[in-house]
């Protein structure tokens, strides 16, 4: 996959989560990796063992153990194709686990990037979630100033109506964008 289309996305700041948040999210997709971010595409599960060769004792892979060995637990041809199936759906997902992450990760400034270090942040989900936590507390902070900034806005201030009225559409335009990004 190219790495041009991340070269037209700016790292993010303190300042540009609003637009940032968009640009990162659609490029996520385009890897094809937004639902593991997101949290709708989940770990694959090792198929069950045939009822002859005993429970399954296999529990969900963890796509962070490079140490992880996966075994077949039967021989039974069926089980061994329903486990290969396993096996490429697991790597396929793993690999789109490590790029979400490294991805995000690379959308980063330094700065912020050093908030985000801890190995809990090792899983895209946690990482995103995190951010979108930690910046949106600030948008409402400056959706609250918008509000604030539209009822100091008085007539009197400007030398005519019309740019009092452009003046007004511009603050509403920002809250609506702040609001909306919190949504």
């Amino acid at each position: 996959m190219s790495t041009a289309v991340s070269t037209s996305i700016s790292k993010l700041t303190e300042y540009n989560y609003r637009t940032w948040v968009v640009e990162a999210k659609d490029l996520l997709k385009h890897l094809n990796v937004w639902r593991i971010v997101d949290g709708s595409e989940i770990v694959p599960v090792p198929p069950a063992a045939p009822a002859a060769s005993g429970s399954s004792s296999m529990m969900a892979p963890d796509p962070l153990d490079p140490e992880y060995d996966f075994k077949p637990e039967s021989q039974d041809s069926a089980y061994l194709n329903r486990f290969d199936n396993f096996l490429r759906d697991w790597r396929t997902y793993k690999n789109n686990y490590e790029k979400a992450n490294g991805t995000i990760c690379s959308l980063l400034e330094p700065s912020i990037r050093s908030r985000y270090t801890a190995e809990k942040y090792d899983d895209p989900k946690v990482l995103w979630d995190t951010i979108k936590t930690d910046f949106e507390k600030a948008i409402k902070l400056d959706a609250r100033y918008q509000m604030a900034k539209l009822a100091a806005c008085k007539l009197e201030s400007y030398s005519s109506v019309t740019e009092w009225i452009t003046a007004q559409e511009k603050g509403v335009e920002e809250l609506l964008i702040d609001i909306g990004t919190c949504r």
